[in-house]
């Protein structure tokens, strides 16, 4: 499967990692986190700017709260531009808002 949908490639979002046999969502954002360190920085950041609506507890609540507002086609966007947001300017040590 990773050689015929992935080119022999780790999926690098959730919804291509959920994709695997026996990935399920808590895992796939576990992936995110640790091997790629998203799921943190978008958490602080959105909950920072108060897109969150009240903030949230953790990632999970955060990417579900986010995808009620945010269009799908931005999605991988901001993800990008709030972990190196995260990562150089608004850190979890540096509050930037």
């Amino acid at each position: 499967m990773l050689q015929r949908e992935f080119r022999g490639d780790i999926p690098n979002t959730v919804e291509g990692l959920v994709r695997l046999p026996g990935v399920g969502p808590k895992m796939a954002h576990l992936a995110m986190d640790i091997a790629w360190h998203q799921a943190w920085h978008v958490h602080r950041i959105s909950n920072r700017l108060g897109w969150t609506r009240g903030g949230t507890k953790n990632p999970e609540e955060t990417r579900k709260a986010l995808e009620d507002w945010l269009p799908r086609d931005l999605w991988s966007e901001i993800n990008w531009l709030l972990v190196g947001f995260g990562q150089q300017v608004c850190q979890s040590s540096a509050p930037c808002v």
